[in-house]
């Protein structure tokens, strides 16, 4: 009787990556955080962007707003800090965190690949070196340094009791210059890429990182422009934002000059110039 109630069902360990993820969530602080739900009109860049891959050349919306948030982040620099205690550090050099999900032995998982001085790049050359950490991941395992360390990390550390685990993690987040090192400045995601649904995404949010930022899907919506009714794509984009390092404010101002960089399509040629490049 009680097998008819249960029915089938299987037992699955967990992963050492798995158990990984859920150890460095326990390990970080979890901060006072600010939510910024944002819908950023993309119509413009989807329409260069396909012109671009008309014309060859290899370039996606989640590379140019990853290069349009590096950009920002290098204008504002408040947002590009890492606390570590009573200390604070901000960064000059932008270093992309960028999450990219790749086939494993346990099925797919995101993989770490740190775009480093990613403000000094335009969307073309983002999308180049995620192409070439997937290239590195096929051949040699590990799709950056820095997530061969990572491996190892999890690999050495999974023998340990748990509490000695967090302690060594506790110890590297607690060190902004090793965070910068390992894990880059700021995190960006991507989740629309595995579906167009409307909304937005709320991301765990916690570690010594000032931002972090999350893609959802882009959806097709109305909109009015100069009188008349138009159909517009917009993406919805969830910026999570440290408040124990900035403010309302400065929060504020770096979402409005990203929304322009993103709704003008700034650094994405148009058209008639991405055909004749």
């Amino acid at each position: 009787m009680a097998d008819d109630l249960i029915g089938t069902y299987a037992i699955k360990r967990l992963s050492v990556h798995r158990q990984a993820t859920i150890d460095a969530f326990d390990a970080v602080a979890s901060g006072h955080r600010i939510m910024g739900l944002l819908e950023l009109d993309v119509t413009t860049a989807r329409e260069r962007i396909e012109a671009m891959r008309q014309a060859g050349r290899r370039v996606s919306l989640f590379s140019f707003v990853a290069s349009a948030i590096a950009r920002t982040l290098a204008e504002h620099r408040a947002l590009n800090s890492i606390r570590g205690g009573r200390r604070i550090l901000e960064f000059e050099d932008v270093d992309l965190n960028l999450s990219v999900e790749l086939p494993t032995p346990d099925g797919p998982i995101p993989q770490m690949v740190v775009v480093r001085r990613a403000q000094q790049k335009d969307a073309e050359q983002l999308y180049a070196e995620i192409d070439e950490a997937k290239r590195r991941h096929l051949q040699a395992g590990a799709a950056s340094r820095e997530s061969r360390w990572s491996h190892a990390l999890m690999r050495g550390l999974g023998w340990l009791p748990r509490f000695v685990r967090l302690w060594a993690m506790r110890r590297v987040v607690g060190s902004p210059l090793a965070v910068k090192r390992w894990s880059g400045t700021t995190f960006v995601t991507s989740v629309g890429k595995f579906a167009s649904i409307p909304g937005f995404v709320i991301p765990f949010a916690a570690g010594p990182m000032a931002t972090s930022f999350t893609l959802g899907g882009v959806v097709d919506k109305p909109a009015l422009r100069e009188g008349a009714l138009v159909e517009r794509g917009y993406l919805s984009l969830t910026m999570t934002v440290s408040h124990d390092i900035v403010d309302g404010g400065p929060a504020a101002r770096f979402a409005a000059r990203l929304q322009q960089l993103v709704e003008t399509a700034d650094g994405l040629p148009s058209p008639d110039s991405a055909a004749s490049a």
